[in-house]
């Protein structure tokens, strides 16, 4: 192995609007992933029985809460292409209002969102909750360090059977 394979680069987490095919990859992949599944049953009372029947009503949405993008300026510049921290924060707040000029309901809502972690995980998710917490400003006021913690929520157009999750794997 050469020097230079042993310090490449891991590939990045990227976010993908899925309206403007716009796309934004992260400064670093985040250190941690919470995946939260719930399965919804109804609790049927039958007189007379000790205990609640359970009849299965339906699956949740995949959900992955608390995913906390670091961006850091005095790392950003020595970046091919010097990504821009401030740019990354408004593509994550331009995913939680709808776009301008669409008709209809299905256009009155924020974009969805590819969500693309290289051998971790693909999905198509919405933003469903967005908190900055600006951890450095500079004495001129600008932006030096800031986390973004977001909650993904999965869109699935179609119906997903044991099967074809048993045969993903992790994806």
């Amino acid at each position: 192995m050469t020097i230079r394979l042993s310090v490449a680069r891991p590939p990045r987490c990227v976010l993908m609007n899925v309206h403007t095919a716009e796309s934004m990859e992260c400064l670093f992949n985040p250190t941690q992933l919470t995946e939260k599944v719930q399965v919804n049953w109804n609790r049927l009372a039958v007189p007379g029985l000790s205990h609640h029947v359970l009849q299965f009503q339906s699956t949740g949405n995949r959900s992955l809460s608390g995913v906390e993008f670091y961006l850091d300026r005095f790392f950003a510049v020595r970046q091919p292409g010097s990504p821009d921290i401030q740019a990354f924060r408004a593509f994550l707040r331009a995913l939680t209002v709808p776009p301008a000029g669409v008709e209809g309901v299905a256009g009155a809502a924020p974009p969805r969102m590819l969500l693309i972690w290289p051998n971790v995980l693909s999905l198509e998710t919405v933003i469903t909750d967005l908190e900055f917490q600006y951890r450095q400003v500079g004495v001129g006021g600008e932006l030096l360090v800031y986390t973004a913690s977001c909650t993904f929520e999965e869109i699935s157009d179609t119906r997903v059977t044991s099967e074809q999750l048993r045969g993903e794997g992790l994806s």
